[in-house]
């Protein structure tokens, strides 16, 4: 473990957004060993829960243990969300400046609590790269929907009326059409689609997931639902679209969830 020792340059550690765990933990612990210890696998723990959000160093995107990445000294913090965690365990947080003046809403997997205030109205523009023209048809679409939500289960009695799952999510099939990570449809499709039907490997991005799918019956298709503030918030951590194009989609396609798009 490095040990941290005060220099000139510490000022800069204050205007850092990401910060690895020895520097949060020789702050926290004033170098005390056994505490170190203990509040580093409570702090990969809280990762692991996704009260704390974190992210790889190296910028690489698939999701290793987090534990694996501490080890290979390629673990980094997100400041604020740690703020937010350790105030509400202690009462306080080791950083200057505490926590910010107005208290933002944990993102993507640290805000399960996360509640998006009334639409007023539903807009129905969606973002499309220049060069591709995005077709759908009705059967690529059943298609989509019954794919997103075949790797879950069927929930039994926690099921939301749809009037009130509007309010809150959409469609696996809004998020594919909106946020274009392929440029080809087809190839798209499939990136959504490997990541809302494969949640063992892509854990974080069920923080974002309201109500799961069903699987098909009668012809009546039963898609997942999805907050797209969440999945937003998931596509600028995990470094698969510029911060500014999410945000911009997000305002675009669903401004009844882009009240907070500044938190991102």
């Amino acid at each position: 473990m490095k040990s941290f020792i005060p220099t000139s340059c510490d000022p800069y550690w204050e205007e850092a957004d990401w910060l690895p765990p020895w520097y949060i933990l020789d702050r926290w612990c004033q170098r005390d060993e056994a505490c170190i210890q203990a509040k580093l696998q409570a702090l990969l723990s809280a990762c692991e829960r996704g009260d704390v959000q974190y992210r790889r160093s190296d910028g690489k995107t698939y999701d290793d243990p987090v534990h694996e990445l501490s080890s290979r000294g390629k673990l980094l913090i997100h400041r604020q969300s740690f703020n937010q965690w350790c105030t509400a365990l202690e009462g306080k947080t080791p950083f200057a400046g505490g926590m910010p003046a107005v208290v933002a809403p944990a993102v993507p997997s640290w805000a399960h609590q996360h509640r998006i205030q009334e639409p007023t109205a539903r807009a129905t523009v969606s973002e499309s790269e220049p060069s591709v023209v995005a077709i759908s048809t009705p059967v690529e679409n059943a298609k989509t929907e019954a794919m997103a939500s075949e790797a879950d289960a069927p929930d039994s009695d926690g099921d939301l009326p749809v009037e009130e799952l509007r309010k809150r999510a959409v469609t696996a099939d809004d998020i594919i059409h909106a946020f274009r990570v392929r440029p080809d449809t087809r190839e798209n499709q499939s990136w959504w689609t490997e990541r809302f039907t494969n949640t063992t490997r892509y854990k974080k991005i069920l923080s974002a997931r309201v109500q799961k799918g069903k699987a098909s019956r009668g012809g009546q298709h039963f898609p997942s639902w999805w907050n797209p503030f969440l999945i937003a918030s998931w596509l600028i951590a995990e470094r698969h679209m510029p911060r500014e194009r999410v945000v911009r989609i997000l305002q675009q396609s669903f401004p009844e969830f882009a009240i907070n798009d500044h938190l991102l």
